[in-house]
């Protein structure tokens, strides 16, 4: 069995080594590089954050709609009309926190411009 011990029992500086020098040369050429080339901008996340909180806002409103529905069908025994009436309600809330949000939205656009 071999003895274990330091792998290279001579160590070498950067200055030794020829391809070490070529690649300490070739990243200051990509930090250059990387230093022309303008900084990427976010992407319009703002956007797609409201997207998801109207969408979100939608389907809650059109949910609570359905559960209150069905609340008042098992409190009062008249099956289809709750559910029925408390939906077309919560659509109708839905789509009128819609357009207030984008009615929002367009005069922020707007403040900015």
């Amino acid at each position: 069995m071999r003895p274990r011990g330091p792998l290279a029992t001579t160590q070498s500086g950067p200055d030794d080594d020829p391809g070490q020098k070529r690649l300490d040369e070739l990243g200051r050429k990509i930090e250059a590089v990387r230093e022309q080339q303008p900084k990427p901008r976010p992407a319009s996340s703002g956007r797609l954050n409201v997207v998801y909180r109207l969408s979100t806002e939608f389907v809650a409103a059109v949910f609570v709609g359905l559960a209150l529905g069905w609340g008042f069908d098992a409190l009062t025994g008249w099956k289809p009309v709750g559910i029925v009436l408390f939906s077309v309600l919560g659509i109708a809330a839905a789509f009128y926190n819609v357009f207030r949000a984008a009615r929002q939205l367009s005069a922020e656009q707007d403040k900015k411009d």
